[in-house]
């Protein structure tokens, strides 16, 4: 699959609740790092891992991915993605926004890194030094 099909497929399944068909868009051996700094490790940790989010903290929950860079590395291509999701209900309820790292070769995901949005001073438990500096290279946009 093209990188657009992945990303596609990627949005397809989360959307679905479906987590075999997510985990098929990535390498049998490939590396998922979740926002939580969790590795997963494997096409079948990944699949098992996301249907049990899929069915309590994101249950019914919808993700838009669109891809916004892309930068062959070698035989790889990394591609940067940014993600909006939405939940209805429970502790994860409302909107969260993140940025993925992804790495394909041969039209499959081979390591996947999930990074959640927030505000750097927010972050820093609002520290106000923080928060008047804006950090070099960063917009409201990831470049």
């Amino acid at each position: 699959m093209t990188v657009d099909e992945v990303v596609s497929e990627l949005e397809r399944a989360w959307n679905a609740g479906e987590a075999d068909a997510w985990a098929a868009c990535f390498a049998e051996d490939a590396e998922f790092v979740d926002v939580v700094g969790r590795v997963q490790r494997g096409r079948s940790v990944i699949a098992a891992e996301h249907q049990k989010i899929f069915d309590t903290i994101y249950r019914g929950s919808r993700i838009e991915i669109r891809a916004v860079a892309r930068r062959p590395v070698g035989d790889a291509l990394v591609v940067r993605t940014e993600s909006t999701l939405d939940v209805p209900a429970g502790p994860r309820a409302g909107t969260t926004r993140a940025i993925q790292t992804k790495v394909f070769r041969d039209g499959e995901i081979v390591a996947f890194h999930n990074t959640v949005r927030i505000d750097g001073a927010a972050f820093a438990g609002h520290d106000e030094e923080l928060a008047a500096r804006k950090p070099l290279g960063w917009g409201d946009r990831p470049e």
